[in-house]
């Protein structure tokens, strides 16, 4: 890095179109043919190129030992987090660090949990193996410092406070109820209005909520047989993104947290 005006554009995998200007140095992940290696960084899950640490990295780097800190803030995160974080999030982490500005693409650590039709009932979703709940409520006290339009989530009609039954318990009941039961509740839990999750959201709520929507790697048993569910995981991304709302609304800059993970 040659500057303390290096500019850095984190480009995700998520939808929408990354605008790139000239003079900025991109950082992409997981690809196979990021675009000129002179001006591009790629950082992949250590997991997929068959080595013993959380992400590899490739090509311009920022200086301090780029690599090595990301394995660290990966460690760091993991334990906050309950799950090994996103490449997405412990790039921003780490490069908070870093002398540079940054401007952010394609990404709002909260891609869809509902499974395609075509997917086979016995594989898992790839993000499903992340907390995206937590990966925001992490991100959510210094998001508002970057620029990261797409990171914020809209708010929806009829989401003002309401006055109906607090849905968290039943919510944090699923996974103790029979399957059939649970399918019954999960659609009674998505049909609730907004403000309804928000009225009653508190953020100790919302951090027992987390554990719902991710798998854990290497454990052949889950609880959370709904993120295998055609419907029901549908559903839950509904939800999922209802508590994202609630918790933006709880959890937002305005509210002058201290910038702290």
């Amino acid at each position: 890095m040659t500057s303390n005006t290096e500019q850095w554009h984190v480009i995700g995998n998520g939808p929408g179109k990354a605008e790139i200007r000239p003079n900025e140095r991109l950082i992409r992940f997981n690809q196979s043919d990021p675009g000129p290696k002179s001006s591009t960084l790629v950082v992949s899950n250590g997991r997929g190129k068959g080595i013993n640490q959380p992400f590899l990295v490739e090509g311009l780097q920022p200086p301090h030992d780029f690599e090595r800190s990301l394995n660290e803030t990966s460690g760091f995160l993991e334990s906050r987090l309950g799950v090994r974080p996103s490449a997405g999030l412990t790039t921003l982490v780490a490069l908070r660090e870093e002398p540079s500005s940054l401007r952010i693409s394609c990404m709002d650590l909260l891609p869809t949990i509902a499974r395609p039709e075509q997917l086979s009932n016995r594989l898992p979703l790839a993000c499903c193996f992340h907390n995206w709940l937590g990966e925001r409520r992490i991100a959510l006290s210094w998001a508002h410092k970057l620029d990261w339009s797409e990171f914020w989530l809209s708010e929806l009609e009829g989401s003002k406070l309401s006055q109906a039954s607090d849905p968290y318990p039943p919510l944090l009941s699923l996974s103790s109820i029979e399957r059939q039961e649970g399918l019954r509740l999960i659609r009674w839990l998505a049909g609730q209005p907004h403000a309804c999750w928000k009225t009653h959201a508190t953020e100790e709520l919302l951090i027992q909520a987390e554990h719902l929507f991710f798998l854990r790697r290497g454990v052949r048993d889950t609880s959370n047989w709904w993120l295998f569910d055609f419907e029901a995981s549908g559903l839950m991304a509904r939800i999922h993104r209802t508590l994202a709302m609630a918790q933006q609304s709880l959890l937002s800059p305005v509210q002058a947290l201290p910038e702290s993970l």
